[in-house]
């Protein structure tokens, strides 16, 4: 198991609201004060880990993932995380790069801690996120990076040439 994944935020969060009531009581601080300072922690906890819970894949198993890559169309597979600060910087951008895309390529947003996502790490070989993987119509692996794609890359995927530029 590893040490940092969506667990982790729980139990950070927990760990904090232990802390601050130890420092709290150490200082003699009095009882009410700390639980509200506590209410006010377990609340900021809780609407955070509401927002950046795991999100939802766009396919329901490694199979059909693995037989949209190589269907005749070029695919573009993005791993991310909910937890990530870079994947929700890279967010907007990824979603203009998909909407310019239009149906030229088979996209697929994988979450990486749903099980279809750690079942695909695995397969994939996927280091940290995000991660972008692009494959031809062929189902080969041409580009992988941890930045999105540039439009160079798409055009000369999306017209047949291999470059084989895996970063």
């Amino acid at each position: 198991m590893e040490l940092a994944n969506q667990f982790s935020y729980l139990l950070f969060g927990l760990g904090t609201l232990v802390a601050l009531t130890a420092v709290l009581r150490w200082r003699r601080v009095a009882w009410r004060p700390v639980l509200l300072i506590g209410l006010l922690v377990v609340t900021v906890f809780t609407a955070g880990f509401l927002a950046l819970r795991p999100g939802v894949s766009d396919v329901t198993d490694a199979a059909e993932a693995q037989a949209l890559i190589g269907d005749g169309k070029p695919t573009l597979l993005e791993f991310y995380s909910n937890y990530c600060a870079g994947c929700m910087a890279v967010r907007p951008q990824v979603d203009a790069l998909i909407a310019e895309l239009g149906d030229t390529f088979n996209v697929l947003r994988i979450d990486i801690h749903t099980p279809v996502g750690r079942e695909l790490r695995r397969v994939y070989g996927f280091t940290y996120s995000p991660e972008f993987v692009l494959f031809d119509a062929d189902g080969r692996e041409t580009w992988r990076s941890n930045s999105p794609p540039p439009a160079a890359e798409l055009a000369r995927i999306s017209a047949g040439e291999i470059t084989n530029t895996i970063q």
